[in-house]
């Protein structure tokens, strides 16, 4: 079944067919006639065909970093239902954190037709900035922030300061798990709010108190256990995200 056998069952011309199937004008009556064909029929476009008509795709890529993520779970859900509602399809390439992996991916989707691509980015290194340039396609950045791209991110720094702020009501000596220093907001941005807020109660986060995680929530047990083992007078634990929150009360507990 082609677009000419459907033009021909629905009593109208091929280029009427065509502009139906891309959206285009189309009577009232003859788009009854088309549609009932088409559900009689079960034609389904050549993918192909209208990609070599209109240049695009309907694939969008999704680059992220773990995918056992329940934060990250929760934006894929809500990319999914978009792209799905606007007829598109995503392409999900899960790094698990690695930077090499993170390239090689933005590398495949700027060299194979997407029609954009989304970034769940952690660290965007001088590599990840060279990369990005030569996109032809809009690239969208997910929890980074990044001149010159558009980007959805929240303000990592102030929820750290309002954390601390309730924090230091009660605490005395606190120990902080945060990831890489090489992360922009999850690194960087949060662990300055906290150490603001100390500074101005006059409490000091002694180095040796700061431990370095990995995101999972195993690193956040193992973590809590080695800061608690050497300094068991710590009374206020920060963690940098949910899940080495997690791990870390497990160990707790």
């Amino acid at each position: 079944m082609n677009i000419n056998e459907i033009a021909k069952l629905a009593g109208v011309s091929r280029a009427t067919v065509s502009r139906y199937l891309n959206n285009g004008y189309v009577s009232e009556e003859k788009k009854k006639n088309i549609s009932r064909v088409i559900e009689e029929t079960g034609y389904q476009p050549s993918s192909q065909a209208q990609r070599l008509r209109t240049k695009k795709t309907k694939l969008v890529g999704v680059i992220l970093s773990k995918i056992d993520s329940n934060t990250i779970s929760r934006e894929v859900a809500g990319i999914s239902d978009i792209l799905t509602k606007k007829g598109y399809q995503l392409i999900l390439a899960n790094t698990n954190n690695s930077v090499e992996e993170e390239l090689k991916y933005l590398s495949l989707f700027r060299d194979n037709q997407v029609d954009g691509v989304i970034f769940i980015a952690t660290i965007l290194t001088k590599q990840h900035r060279e990369m990005m340039k030569g996109f032809k396609v809009p690239i969208v950045l997910l929890g980074q922030q990044l001149d010159g791209y558009p980007c959805i991110f929240q303000d990592d720094y102030k929820a750290a300061v309002n954390l601390t702020e309730q924090m230091v009501k009660t605490g005395k000596k606190f120990g902080y798990i945060t990831v890489t220093d090489k992360d922009e907001a999850v690194g960087r941005q949060r662990k300055s709010g906290v150490e603001k807020v100390l500074g101005e109660n006059q409490i000091t986060l002694e180095s040796g108190c700061v431990k370095c995680g990995n995101f999972t929530l195993e690193s956040g047990y193992e973590k809590a256990k080695e800061l608690f083992t050497e300094h068991p007078d710590v009374d206020t634990l920060i963690c940098a995200t949910d899940t080495m929150a997690v791990g870390a009360a497990n160990w707790l507990k």
